[in-house]
């Protein structure tokens, strides 16, 4: 039977006028979650909006509101408006934001960082922009980083990975043995001496991490007075007896991600003949305390893409067509990305396809296409 209206008024909540401490609340538990959804909370109704203006961000480096679960996807997913398709690797959800870019002619959009913000350069300064905030901050000259990775003109530095530390500095890894950093007033960059291939970067519990072909690194930005910052070796592993003789010709790669608060380094190996056959991928718990690495069985229900200098870990909610603690290599072609799905449990090899309503179809040209961001 259907509910009187007396019933019905009884039910009914005017959450509009909601008292400002229990909304303020709920704005800050909603902020937990994600910062898209303090947008939509914000976007509600004027009165959520008043009760949640304690929630502003300090600066575009407010851990608060980084974009973590968020990545950009390349141009070609672009709105016919120019607005940037972004991924949620948590949920599959897909929303479309304008950059907000002081002046587009004259700006290059080098890359996104770990955390998901979007690094801008110039000839004269470089950036960083919150896609989702809309707030930017200065960086030091970009003159400067093309100096470091001895490119001729701007847009042909290349940018493999990115992160923040916990004191405030930003750390890029360049084209392949760079590795430069730098905070928020600085007047230049400040160039670490690797003298190893780094091949991944990632920020973890306010430290950034580099993979070598020898060991787990972390980059330390604190030192003793007028010493340079420095890598400082957190961890070895025995990959580089595989990884060393093949990684100069991209057969051999590792990567770090982060799994339920852990640091987990991935090899990938593939043959020079790309028979799909041997193709494997190996995943390994990074133990800092013991300063080794520790083989692992599966990545906790997870699925990771792999592309040949960039990787992302995702929740298999993403999409249906998304296999659990399965690896996806990918391949960029012509006009498609070849897919290898490697079974992280019970071996075997097989290829994968997405369709293109499909989220999961993304991701692959999202590790694959990082140049053209």
């Amino acid at each position: 039977m259907a509910p009187s209206s007396a019933q019905r008024r009884r039910g009914w909540r005017d959450w509009a006028n909601l008292d400002a401490g229990p909304a303020g609340l709920i704005a800050e538990h909603v902020l937990r979650n994600d910062l898209v959804d303090l947008i939509r909370f914000r976007a509600a109704c004027r009165p959520w909006r008043a009760c949640s203006a304690h929630l502003r961000a300090q600066g575009v480096l407010d851990r608060r509101f980084l974009p973590r679960s968020w990545i950009m996807l390349p141009r070609k997913f672009n709105k016919v408006d120019d607005r940037r398709r972004f991924l949620n690797v948590s949920t599959g959800e897909s929303i479309y934001r304008s950059l907000t870019v002081p002046d587009p002619w004259s700006n290059y959009l080098l890359g996104t960082t770990h955390e998901g913000l979007v690094l801008l350069l110039s000839n004269g300064v470089s950036q960083l922009l919150n896609p989702l905030t809309g707030q930017l901050t200065g960086l030091p000259s970009a003159a400067t980083l093309v100096d470091i990775a001895a490119c001729l003109l701007l847009w042909n530095v290349e940018l493999r990975g990115a992160g923040l530390g916990d004191d405030d500095t930003v750390v890029l890894h360049l084209n392949s043995y760079s590795l430069v950093i730098a905070k928020p007033g600085d007047k230049r960059w400040t160039e670490i001496d690797s003298r190893v291939w780094i091949t991944s970067v990632l920020p973890l519990a306010g430290c950034v991490y580099c993979a070598t072909s020898r060991n787990i690194s972390l980059v330390q930005t604190t030192t003793m007075a007028n010493q340079p910052p420095k890598l400082v070796e957190g961890a070895r592993h025995e990959l580089h007896k595989e990884v060393g003789a093949v990684l100069y010709v991209g057969q051999s790669w590792v990567f770090l991600v982060e799994n339920n608060g852990g640091l987990v380094l991935c090899h990938r190996a593939c043959p020079e003949s790309r028979t799909d056959e041997k193709y494997s991928v190996s995943v390994h718990l990074v133990n800092l305390t013991a300063k080794n690495t520790v083989p692992l069985r599966g990545l906790s229900g997870k699925a990771l893409f792999l592309g040949k200098r960039r990787s992302v870990l995702v929740a298999t909610r993403v999409s249906p067509s998304i296999n659990a603690d399965t690896a996806y290599l990918c391949w960029p072609r012509p006009k498609d990305v070849l897919v290898y799905a490697v079974d992280l449990l019970g071996g075997g090899c097989v290829e994968a396809k997405f369709e293109e309503v499909d989220a999961a179809y993304y991701l692959p040209c999202y590790v694959s296409d990082y140049s053209s961001e």
